[in-house]
């Protein structure tokens, strides 16, 4: 009955006593609109006031009323441990199940009141009929604000162990709360004098504190950390846990990348360093996981001693390395591996990749899987030739520095200071950018190298376990060093396949891993057993190699044309790698290569002749235009002609003759590429076209549309200089500035695609033999 009439009360309290007794309007008019919201409330009041129990007895029902009539029917007056929780606790009924039917906050304030002997006055009775509710998973009681103050003293006289906090709902510390965000902490310290035990008090709903929360504002928060830690005993620190994954103030500082605030709480207890959150990890995996090197170098530096070795060794110290090789810091992964060589062989928790498999997953960790620009890939290549050089000019400009300060040339000294400051910024960081890249590169082969190392020497005949999986995504991956070490170090490994069948070459092409796929001119002639290769589906290479690639495989090309080109290069090459009875072979599908080929790539042949007709579309109007341009810059000479003769009147003029050579070359090259692009939009696009006779329109018509360009600007130039430059040489200089601004354009915006088409048609191609090296 008390449940009843506490509802009956907030009902009509808001004069909604018809939701539950009354007829609701007529559907699909406003007023019905207006009716289901305010349905909507009451239903949440009831539902939210129920235990679980209960809540599973009213599933279906759909307004507040079907609710209400429910309950009236199944329970009457409703228990106290079905509806709301009730606390009116008589001396003949206490016990310790009673409590233990209560909140969790409430347990303990019901457990000393029964161990008091003592009734709750009404005023605390009745407020302590309040409503539960389900927070994070916890149950605790929401009391009403109203009668908070009489509950708080009525719990004195019985000397109970008062904790407010849980009494108070989260917004009681909204001033705090506030400034912790904005690490006021003369506001905050105002509010820890009236309220000692608010410096450890729970502020939001996911338990943080006002310690948490000030860790989390970066470097602004910092003095209020330092004066926050201050007051508080070191173990207090350690059982400030959040509801939201158990973290610790030093667990949030890690998150964050606050190194600032993760040396305050290390120095106030190191104990921090070794406190997990609920996912079974320390501060020092959560920077990690999160980026933020620097913290995570502090946090290493300290937790280096053997004062807990679990740290580095288990499960703890094998998904640290995991993470390490995630991040890129391979000189770290090799110290670590040094340090515990155990971890290599360590099998990981089930959500951890082993270090193998974490290095087979970062393709981008070697060379194959990093794409360079020209410029940067000719760095890499020479760089240690560019090294010495590089040295040698330093030897020279230090000796050159000496004999300008020897004869006292101050003045001199830094100008040739300023000059190469200039050029190392703009040249020497650029080197220093591709010398660091490639010593990362060296290092990720190394730890590669240093791991294989390891499982080999347990001499076991299932450390296949180790690799199995490894070689299997490093193909995929296309991160084919660590295939060759893994086959070099474990031979037999080349004849592992994943789930579906799939061997490593198969995976490369399915893949699209032309690094991988190479390592098959460097084998010896067992690379004959792997062309007679086929998976479960009777697909054998060619057929393999007629599926599209994936996408991430197709974007590294840039449109669909040259996409497609991409893929008939892979069939043709894969058609002269296996025996020719293969290019007619069925699946159990009934398809020859040929034909799943044509039936996987439809789209993309579609797709390519979209692209290519925009393209050429696009350049037929440029090409136009300049053919209009010169054909009418021919007929009307600058200068214009002799009445007498009709000679142009500076036809003995240099520049005259430079302007006619010009226009003419850029009349005939536009116009030829006019016509280039004219028979791209009237190709047939057959699927071979793609292979060499569009891209080769492409390029040629490109090609002389550069130059067509570039020889419109010189007479165009030319023409200026005869009408407005005779006896004035200078204006050569804007007039010749002005003209590289159109032709700067082109070469930088069209012509990396002229370059792309003229590699990937007439280039070496993608495959190859990549190094003497044996491999299997």
């Amino acid at each position: 009955m008390l449940w009843r009439t506490q509802m009956l009360c907030l009902i009509e309290g808001h004069e909604m006593l018809g939701f539950i007794n009354g007829i609701p309007p007529e559907a699909e008019t406003e007023k019905y609109q207006w009716w289901r919201r305010s349905d909507a409330l009451i239903r949440g009041w009831i539902l939210g006031s129920l235990s679980e129990d209960v809540l599973n007895t009213t599933i279906g029902l759909k307004t507040a009323k079907d609710i209400w009539l429910h309950l009236e029917n199944s329970y009457g007056t409703l228990p106290p441990q079905s509806g709301l929780i009730n606390l009116e606790l008589k001396d003949e009924t206490r016990s310790t199940s009673h409590s233990r039917s209560l909140p969790v906050p409430l347990r303990s304030v019901s457990q000393q009141i029964d161990l008091k002997g003592d009734s709750l006055t009404p005023a605390v009775e009745s407020s302590f009929n309040g409503r539960a509710r389900k927070s994070l998973g916890l149950e605790r009681t929401v009391f009403p604000e109203d009668n908070l103050e009489e509950i708080l003293p009525a719990l004195v006289p019985l000397d109970l162990p008062q904790n407010t906090h849980s009494l108070h709902e989260p917004r009681s510390y909204l001033p705090l709360y506030k400034a912790a965000l904005r690490g006021d902490w003369e506001v905050a310290q105002d509010f820890i004098n009236d309220d000692e035990e608010a410096c450890t008090a729970n502020i939001n709903k996911h338990g943080f504190t006002a310690l948490h929360i000030a860790v989390g504002t970066g470097k602004q928060g910092i003095s209020f950390v330092e004066k926050l830690v201050a007051k508080l005993p070191p173990n207090s620190l350690l059982n400030m846990l959040t509801s939201f994954r158990d973290y610790t103030p030093l667990h949030i500082a890690a998150v964050v990348g606050n190194t600032e605030a993760v040396k305050i709480l290390v120095n106030k207890n190191q104990e921090l360093l070794y406190a997990k959150d609920v996912d079974e990890l320390l501060p020092i995996h959560r920077a990690l996981i999160n980026s933020h090197k620097d913290t995570f170098l502090y946090l290493l530096d300290v937790t280096k001693g053997n004062r807990y070795p679990f740290t580095y060794t288990g499960n703890m110290g094998v998904t640290l390395l995991s993470n390490v090789i995630f991040a890129g810091y391979f000189d770290i992964a090799l110290d670590l591996i040094t340090r515990y060589p155990e971890l290599a062989t360590t099998i990981p928790p089930d959500n951890v990749d082993a270090p193998l498999m974490a290095i087979a997953r970062k393709a981008d960790a070697f060379k194959s899987g990093c794409s360079l620009a020209f410029f940067d890939s000719l760095i890499y290549k020479f760089l240690h030739e560019i090294n010495r050089v590089v040295w040698k000019v330093l030897g020279r400009f230090g000796e050159y520095l000496q004999f300008l300060v020897k004869h006292k040339s101050t003045l001199k000294v830094k100008e040739a200071n300023s000059k190469f400051l200039h050029l190392d910024l703009h040249l020497v960081r650029h080197i220093t950018h591709v010398q660091k890249l490639k010593l990362e590169h060296h290092q990720a082969l190394a730890l590669v190298k240093y791991l294989c190392q390891e499982i080999s020497a347990l001499n076991l005949q299932s450390n296949s376990v180790y690799y199995s999986g490894t070689i299997i995504e490093a193909a995929s991956n296309g991160a084919y060093e660590v295939v060759q070490e893994i086959v070099d170090t474990f031979p037999q490994a080349i004849w592992y396949a994943d789930k579906n069948g799939h061997y490593m070459i198969q995976l490369a092409i399915l893949h699209r891993c032309e690094m991988v796929y190479n390592l098959t001119y460097q084998m010896s002639d067992h690379k004959h057993f792997h062309k007679t290769l086929k998976d479960d589906n009777n697909n054998n290479l060619l057929h393999l190699a007629g599926k599209l690639a994936p996408q991430q495989k197709l974007n590294l090309v840039s449109g669909a044309a040259l996409q497609m080109q991409r893929e008939l290069q892979w069939f043709k090459e894969i058609e002269t790698f296996v025996h020719p009875k293969y290019k007619t072979e069925k699946n159990i599908f009934d398809h020859t290569p040929e034909m799943l080929f044509t039936k996987e790539h439809i789209k993309l042949v579609r797709d390519g002749e979209e692209w290519m007709k925009k393209t050429a579309d696009s350049y037929t109007i440029t090409a136009g235009l300049i053919t209009t341009i010169v054909f009418a810059a021919a007929i009307i000479v600058p200068g214009g002609n002799n009445g007498d003769t009709g000679h142009p009147i500076y036809a003995r003029e240099l520049s005259f003759l430079i302007f006619a050579i010009a226009d003419a070359i850029s009349l005939f090259t536009s116009t030829t590429s006019l016509l280039l692009f004219l028979s791209i939009l009237t190709a047939r696009y057959a699927e071979q076209d793609f292979l060499y006779t569009l891209p080769s329109r492409l390029i040629m018509g490109l090609a002389t549309l550069f130059l067509s360009t570039t020889s419109m600007m010189i007479a165009f130039g030319a023409s200026l200089y005869l009408l407005f430059g005779q006896g004035k040489d200078w204006i050569l200089i804007p007039i010749a500035a002005l003209s590289c601004l159109p032709v700067t354009c082109f070469v930088t915006l069209q012509f990396p695609l002229l370059v792309e088409l003229i590699s990937c048609t007439y280039g070496r191609g993608l495959f190859g033999k990549q190094s003497d090296r044996p491999f299997y």
